[in-house]
């Protein structure tokens, strides 16, 4: 269908009986699907006791168990299908009527349409003021609404392509044209790399628009190019997220008790709060325009992960990478976490400017592509699980080998060969850096690390973290331990037990200010207390000396920061 050359009449004439028609069938067959899976595995009980035993019974039983999950997902992916169906249906019918009813308000009138939206009077010698100013209302009205379900078409087209099945092949096109291979499984970032340089053009585009989710993770891939494809999947994301919360409020419903006895009341949790994540994430991509979403995965855990960068990473002279650390979410405090990025980016450009290097550029992420600990959550014990997961490894464990990735990415799709990177972590997302710097894997080319509001990060000198001497730096809020009320940083406190290593506080790092003080450029700076506000904004407007620290060393400037 060719949207932008959608006429009138052609609007008239769309319907979408079929297209609901469809997705009824889809909709039969999902249930049919996921009744024959469950059927199998009951055969397998049924034809073979649970008495049965020895590897061919494992083996057996393991099969069955892979068929029936590959059946469900393939029942799942027939019900997103089937969803989105129906949200186009429903969304294009009130279009279509909004448009033909614009039309029909200027025939009303008295004034011709013609196919092509274009709104005119019959030929008079002259036409009253009033008739005219009715005129232009009406041309404004149908051009309004023939953009208005242009848009939506081109939209829903994007939405239906994303979201029905496309199990029989890799990426081509109808045309004949040469099929995108998928890229490289578990691949390093250079692998990557080397995989989108080896596609087409042509190629690229039918990844984007067919398979965005082969792209918008690939670390290697530039930045530009894992944006459009992570904007790509939000629609269809929301689909799916949409059409799972209403089968689990479904289940829950026709369910005696409730949740107590599977997961599914938990997973409808987790799911509205992945929704709240993607309206959250919409709202960044119209405050940022010119932002890039480098990671969007609504897939992989529990909570939705994402990464955004203000100015770009593949341009930038510098690169700096902030990690946040417990109770961060998407929904809850992502956007925060942008700001206070945005806020570093245009200090350290402000800084370079005040050294006389202007040409040179600034590109700050904010980075949750891993699942902090959390001090909220479904069931009532999750608050104490989540004070207690703050003291574990685990989490930081499972997120530094994806920050070592992404790390690793930002070096090897920069055009400058190697920009001057600068990991921020805060929290626990410090320690989740600092063992992102120790991974072997990928090598090390991050060139400073800022530790702030610190736990521990296993590590007691630069060399433990694969740093030059004098490129890691520590900073911590003065005051009395906030465990005995008083207004010091709770977390960073947590460091003096050791859990994570040398307390950060004590080790060979470069220690540098909170305090308030005068910075070098002249600027009275607050200080930072407690264990949140050491990016933020002071109530005079600037940035507090623990952010302005941060932006000079962001800027490649050591030798201005506030030492403690």
């Amino acid at each position: 269908m060719a949207v932008k050359s959608l006429t009138v009449g052609g609007v008239r004439a769309l319907a979408w009986e079929g297209l609901e028609n469809h997705a009824a069938r889809f909709e039969t067959a999902a249930g049919r699907l996921t009744a024959l899976s469950d059927a199998a595995l009951d055969a397998l009980d049924q034809v073979h006791p649970v008495s049965w035993e020895g590897t061919a019974a494992r083996l057996a039983r393991e099969g069955f168990i892979e068929q029936r999950a590959a059946g469900r997902r393939s029942a799942t992916d027939l019900q997103v299908a089937a969803a989105a169906m129906r949200h186009v249906a429903r969304t294009m019918r009130a279009e279509q009527s909004n448009a033909v009813a614009a039309v029909e308000a200027a025939l009303m009138d008295g004034f011709m349409v013609d196919e092509a939206w274009r709104v005119s009077a019959p030929p008079t010698k002259g036409m009253p003021p009033e008739r005219a100013h009715m005129l232009m209302h009406h041309e404004e009205q149908v051009g309004a609404a023939a953009r208005s379900i242009r848009a939506a078409l081109a939209r829903s087209l994007e939405m239906l392509r994303d979201a029905v099945p496309r199990w029989t092949s890799p990426v081509g096109s109808p045309g004949g044209h040469e099929r995108a291979p998928a890229p490289p499984t578990d691949g390093s970032a250079k692998q990557n790399r080397e995989y989108w340089d080896s596609l087409t053009e042509q190629q690229r585009q039918q990844v984007l628009e067919a398979r965005p989710g082969w792209i918008g993770g690939l670390d290697g891939a530039p930045a530009s190019a894992r944006h459009d494809a992570n904007v790509g999947q939000i629609d269809s994301e929301r689909v799916r997220l949409e059409a799972r919360r209403d089968q689990l409020a479904a289940e829950l419903h026709d369910n005696w008790f409730g949740g107590a006895f599977t997961n599914a009341d938990a997973e409808l949790w987790y799911t509205e709060r992945k929704l709240a994540d993607l309206a959250t994430i919409e709202k960044l991509l119209g405050k940022y325009p010119e932002g890039r979403l480098m990671l969007l995965d609504m897939r992989s855990g529990e909570r939705g992960m994402a990464a955004f960068a203000i100015g770009n990473p593949d341009t930038a002279d510098h690169v700096s990478v902030t990690i946040p650390g417990f109770g961060t979410t998407i929904s809850r405090s992502f956007a925060a976490m942008v700001k206070e990025t945005e806020y570093l980016q245009r200090e350290a450009e402000i800084q370079l400017i005040n050294h006389g290097r202007r040409g040179e550029t600034i590109a700050s992420i904010a980075w949750l592509g891993y699942e902090p600990p959390q001090g909220t959550g479904p069931g009532w014990g999750d608050t104490v699980v989540g004070f207690t997961d703050v003291t574990q490894r685990e989490h930081a464990v499972k997120g530094a080998a994806r920050l070592a990735a992404f790390f690793d990415g930002i070096n090897t799709a920069s055009e400058l060969g190697d920009p001057h990177i600068t990991a921020l972590g805060h929290s626990y997302g410090s320690y989740t850096t600092a063992l992102a710097l120790q991974d072997p894997r990928p090598g090390q080319p991050v060139d400073d690390a800022v530790f702030y509001g610190s736990p521990g990060v296993n590590a007691g000198s630069e060399k433990d973290l694969g740093l030059e001497e004098g490129r890691a730096y520590v900073m911590k809020t003065d005051g009395v331990w906030s465990f005995i009320g008083g207004d010091g940083d709770a977390i960073a406190d947590l460091g003096f037990f050791g859990a994570f290593g040398p307390d950060p506080a004590n080790a060979d790092f470069e220690h540098l200010s909170t305090n308030a003080a005068t910075t070098p450029d002249g600027i009275d700076r607050e200080q930072s207390t407690g264990h949140s506000e050491y990016s933020r904004m002071g109530t005079n407007g600037e940035l507090r000396t623990s952010a302005y620290n941060m932006a000079v060393i962001i800027g490649g400037l050591p030798d201005q920061v506030v030492r403690r």
